[in-house]
């Protein structure tokens, strides 16, 4: 059993950080922050991985302050093929032309992270990996769109779900593409004393 020195909110709105989370035995509450990504990504002129840290950390200030006893887990990701990020595509339309554009390319899944106390950022953080797409045709790029319907999900895939698919070769942690550098966190929580088995 995972016991819990220091309750733990979560400042996002994915189902499958929240499920991540729940498989390894944490407790936490979730909070969505609602923060204005595009005026960030607009205003931000740093570098892409420090773009997904400052996300995250803008995820978690904004709730911080509501739960002072909290450690708030604050949590970014962009999918980046060179200097292009890809959005959520919210519509079939836009889900097929990122699709169109990720085959047969390499690209990158950047993660960030923001651990708050209180209203203090305590840990900033972020881990990359890089996966390349399979040559696919517009009919498989369809199915699977059908099959997965990934119109909320970052880079257009859901790699924990039919997306696996989708690639011949997957560089670094499988749990950064789908959201959440889970070990890292897990042994920053451990190390603050928030948690021990």
């Amino acid at each position: 059993m995972v016991t819990q020195a220091t309750p733990l909110v979560l400042a996002s709105r994915s189902p499958i950080r929240a499920q991540m989370l729940k498989q390894v035995g944490l407790q936490f509450s979730v909070a969505p922050s609602g923060v204005d990504e595009d005026a960030i990504k607009q205003a931000h002129q740093a570098s892409l991985p420090e773009l997904a840290e400052a996300l995250a950390a803008a995820k978690a200030a904004k709730i911080a302050s509501d739960y002072p006893q909290h450690l708030t887990i604050g949590c970014d990701q962009l999918c980046v093929m060179e200097d292009t990020v890809f959005d959520k595509p919210e519509t079939q339309a836009k889900a097929i032309a990122q699709l169109q554009q990720l085959r047969g390319e390499r690209h990158q899944q950047i993660v960030g992270l923001s651990l708050m106390r209180g209203e203090e950022e305590i840990w900033r953080y972020h881990s990359v990996a890089e996966l390349t797409m399979r040559q696919l045709t517009d009919a498989e790029i369809k199915a699977y769109i059908a099959l997965d319907e990934p119109l909320q999900s970052c880079g257009t895939y859901k790699f924990e779900s039919y997306g696996r698919h989708l690639f011949t070769h997957v560089a670094g942690d499988h749990d950064v593409i789908k959201g959440l550098p889970l070990t890292d966190l897990l042994a920053k929580l451990h190390e603050l004393g928030a948690v021990s088995l």
